[in-house]
């Protein structure tokens, strides 16, 4: 077995072919790291840029190890290295994308930074942010890792999981139904699912429930949080052709 790092090389430097959709991947969910230096970033890796000791490479060659070792995978995908930001083109495209890139995954990675056990999923800030919903609702297998990266349960798939998802219901009202059959929930029960979870840039409070509502739009940063939810609804409204009272319905 290759060590953490030779193993980091590996998984990232095929994150972005052509066909990653159509391979055996882990995808990581997890909340960004508020305190410098922060994430690793896609220049970071073009450049090599690469300081181990820092946090963020810490949770990157954390991530990969954990691909490889417990789920078997050589590819990984992790939003903030893997994702070129300077390039708005990119940017849309994987944005509106990022639902069944969590869909087609092998096994989500869900990394709970604050959290030593079951117990605690509760206080984590993993259950409060907007994009961590839709990683949730879109990936078929999930595995939950605690802050020092154990997993929090024997179980292959979290997500039938009874411990795990007791948590989950208690925490967010999201009931293994739901979670197992997404689509089949009213539009007013999925709004009830994203009302007053947080985002870090407005406007993704509209953005992160594209692939929750089954729509598409495109991004728009700067536009703001009523414009970006007004186009959100106007799409759904169009996609849907029943239900649409239900629409006004959610009380958020």
């Amino acid at each position: 077995m290759s060590s953490p790092w030779d193993e980091l090389h590996h998984l990232g430097e095929h994150a972005n072919d052509d066909g990653f959709e159509c391979a055996n991947y882990a995808i990581l969910s997890h909340t960004w790291l508020r305190s410098a230096p922060g994430e690793v970033t896609f220049n970071d890796w073009e450049e090599g840029n690469l300081d181990l000791t820092h946090p963020g490479y810490r949770k990157l060659a954390n991530f990969c190890r954990v691909a490889s070792e417990d789920h078997d995978v050589t590819l990984g995908w992790m939003d903030t290295v893997c994702i070129d930001k300077s390039s708005s083109a990119e940017l849309d495209e994987s944005i509106r994308s990022m639902f069944s890139w969590y869909r087609n995954s092998d096994m989500c990675i869900a990394y709970l930074a604050e959290s030593t056990s079951v117990d605690d999923m509760s206080n984590d800030t993993w259950l409060t942010r907007g994009w961590t919903l839709q990683e949730l609702i879109a990936s078929s297998s999930i595995k939950f890792y605690d802050r020092n990266w154990n997993q929090l349960t024997e179980a292959r798939n979290d997500k039938s999981e009874d411990i795990i998802l007791s948590q989950i219901e208690s925490t967010t009202t999201i009931t293994e139904h739901e979670l197992k059959y997404p689509f089949l929930a009213s539009i007013s029960r999925r709004m009830q699912w994203a009302a007053g979870r947080q985002v870090t840039r407005e406007e993704d409070s509209a953005y992160c429930l594209m692939g929750i509502f089954r729509v598409n739009m495109s991004i728009a940063y700067g536009e703001g949080s009523f414009d970006a939810f007004t186009r959100l609804l106007k799409e759904i409204l169009s996609s849907c052709k029943s239900g649409i009272l239900d629409v006004f319905n959610w009380g958020g």
